[in-house]
């Protein structure tokens, strides 16, 4: 029987699993990308369906599924392992302690109380009556009901931590769950929500982490409550509806944002369904981040009033600021209160105010602009200022410039004039970047980027040694094996002794497809399993190269690690240099041992120095 992770393997492929998360290209026999982990503009990041494990070339990592799903959601390897699974249909067993943790046991609570509100809502008289208030004044059916996970909490201080005590969870994980509330000066706790219709909130991948409450009762003092903040609650994080309406949102190449869940709920059952919600929160850059792995469009639905305005400013802001194109559907007072109510009126009509959208500056510029009176200066000022606030948050210099010209019609100015005050505004805002740790930390910053550079010329020249016999004997006959460093230096001796073994000349390409080579470094030396990976991964796209253009590369690549392999060299013969200049005495024995000492490394270092000028010259 396979283990967790083999069964999610072999259900999954990780070219599928990468592609919900960033567009990928072929080449070759490889998958290809910008890599999402480090900024680039020439795509380094590779993915190789035949061996299910992707690594980026420039940053230097990689991996298998786990391990991507790990970095791009920013989660540990059970949390990882419950994402596949999901997405695999294989179901793990949460008592196993080599798959949970207490998030994942969080998870699991979470689930269980969604389980037991709805069957509330469903079964209860109290829920029976607050199903009734959905259908009959909020306009939902059943199956939205249900699809959306909408509970009823019973009015009792202990009826839901009686039930999770009864499914195997300790007061320890039940308080760290966030529903229930600590007593005072006790040890004990009673319920968080009472008497709700209870809304289940998801994150992106579909995990439950946490409710939010509404109150079936007038006297209630908050008409909604919230889950807190928990270790799997991460509000700056969470936007409610995402699960559900992301495939829609890639198909449509564009986000709705609303204020309310029901906004959400509403519009997903009239069949718009691209549509999310900001949950208990401003909207943070995190959100947006998400929200721009499955579109860069971004339509912020609000109010159309003066408070609608400024309270949806800062988040087309920090959207900008993520360089999203952002567009404005805004609600008038005088047709709807919001997009549910708009939907219960005229569903078509919404569809329609999102169909045509307006670019968020252009609604702005076009609301500051509503009381313009060209002949007062003042008024004027206060205008420009409003919009030039908003210009120094665009980021994209081209559409920043479009915009500062069409104020500058708009205002009859200058537009040299506002393109000054804007320069001045970003000039102020600018930081200049804090140092840290003086001249060392730049040393010490160099001689990373050098060792990784190192790291992959090396790299390249290995795939390239894999790809024809040929150049494997260019390779080996014009790159002493010492210009390799590290496990990159153990792997190449390990390829040599392998392809001289075999003697692979008749059908040398081959090889890279088979597995034979993994299987010799996997016998031999399994720690060096990983550092081939990548470089089979590399083999097979550099196979297809023009052959000249291969030599050409190579050649340069053998003069790169040689020169840096010689300077490091004569880095060591001068301080060694150094060393015996500074041990010289008058003791006649060792004057004479120190003096031989002298000419040998003084030899040496005339040696490295011709060697290094021929290789200039070359």
């Amino acid at each position: 029987m396979l283990n967790p992770v083999d069964e999610i393997k072999s259900k999954l492929d990780i070219v599928d699993i990468i592609q919900e998360y960033i567009p990928l290209k072929q080449a070759g026999a490889n998958m290809k990308a910008v890599c999402p982990f480090h900024d680039e503009k020439t795509p380094s990041f590779m993915v190789s369906r035949e061996k299910q494990i992707w690594h980026c070339f420039g940053c230097n990592q990689g991996g298998d599924m786990f391990e991507f799903v790990k970095k791009i959601e920013n989660v540990e390897f059970p949390e990882a392992l419950k994402i596949l699974a999901n997405k695999a249909g294989v179901r793990l067993k949460y008592q196993d302690p080599k798959i949970t943790n207490l998030k994942t046991r969080l998870m699991a609570i979470q689930e269980q109380a969604k389980q037991w509100f709805c069957d509330q809502l469903f079964s209860s008289m109290a829920g029976k009556q607050a199903l009734d208030y959905l259908i009959s004044d909020r306009g939902l059916i059943q199956a939205t009901v249900k699809e959306w996970g909408i509970g009823y909490a019973l009015d009792s201080w202990d009826s839901l931590s009686g039930f999770l005590k009864t499914k195997g969870f300790n007061n320890q994980e039940i308080l760290q769950s966030g529903l229930v509330v600590p007593k005072q000066n006790s040890n004990d706790y009673y319920d968080r929500f009472r008497a709700r219709i209870m809304f289940t909130i998801e994150d992106h991948r579909g995990n439950v982490v946490g409710f939010t409450g509404r109150a079936t009762k007038s006297d209630d003092a908050a008409k909604y409550v919230n889950s807190p903040q928990t270790l799997i609650y991460n509000k700056s994080e969470v936007i409610f509806g995402l699960n559900k309406a992301k495939q829609f949102i890639k198909q449509l190449d564009a986000v709705v944002l609303v204020e309310g869940q029901m906004d959400v709920i509403s519009s997903h059952q009239a069949g718009v369904k691209n549509v999310v919600a900001v949950s208990g929160t401003a909207l943070t850059s995190e959100q947006v981040k998400i929200l721009q792995r499955f579109s860069n469009n971004i339509i912020f639905a609000f109010d159309a009033d003066e408070a609608g305005v400024s309270a949806a400013r800062r988040s087309v802001e920090i959207a900008w600021g993520n360089e999203a194109n952002v567009n404005i559907v805004a609600i008038d007072k005088n047709i709807a209160k919001d997009p549910d109510d708009l939907i219960k009126k005229d569903k078509d009509l919404w569809k329609n105010m999102i169909g045509n959208s307006m670019a968020a500056m252009d609604y702005f510029i076009d609301f500051y602009f509503r009381d313009y009176n060209p002949e007062d200066v003042h008024v004027k000022k206060k205008v420009a200022s409003e919009v030039l606030n908003l210009i120094v948050k665009i980021k994209n210099p081209i559409e920043r410039d479009f915009y500062l010209k069409k104020l500058s019609d708009r205002l009859n100015v200058d537009d040299k004039i506002l393109k000054e005050l804007v320069g001045k505004k970003i000039k102020g805002n600018v930081r200049q970047p804090i140092k840290m740790g003086g001249d060392e930390a730049v040393s010490n910053k160099e001689a990373n980027s050098q060792e990784h550079k190192n790291i992959q010329a090396a790299e390249r020249l290995l795939a390239l040694m894999m790809v024809d016999y040929d150049f494997y004997t260019h390779i080996t006959e014009n790159l002493p094996w010492q210009c390799f460093y590290g496990q990159i230096q153990d792997l190449y001796k390990l390829m040599v002794v392998y392809y001289t073994k075999h003697q692979l000349k008749e059908d040398w390409s081959a090889d890279i497809e088979s597995k034979n080579l993994s299987a010799f470094v996997k016998e031999q030396r399994p720690d060096l399993v990983e550092v081939l990976n990548p470089i089979q991964i590399l083999a097979a796209e550099v196979a297809g190269y023009d052959s000249e253009r291969v030599l050409l590369e190579m050649r340069q690549l053998i003069k790169y690690l040689k020169k840096n392999y010689l300077r490091k060299k004569l880095s060591e013969v001068t301080k060694a240099l150094k060393q015996a200049e500074a041990g010289f005495s008058n003791s006649q024995n060792r004057a004479e041992d120190t003096k031989q000492r002298l000419g040998v490394l003084m030899e040496e270092s005339s040696k490295i120095s011709s060697e290094l000028r021929e290789l200039d010259n070359s």
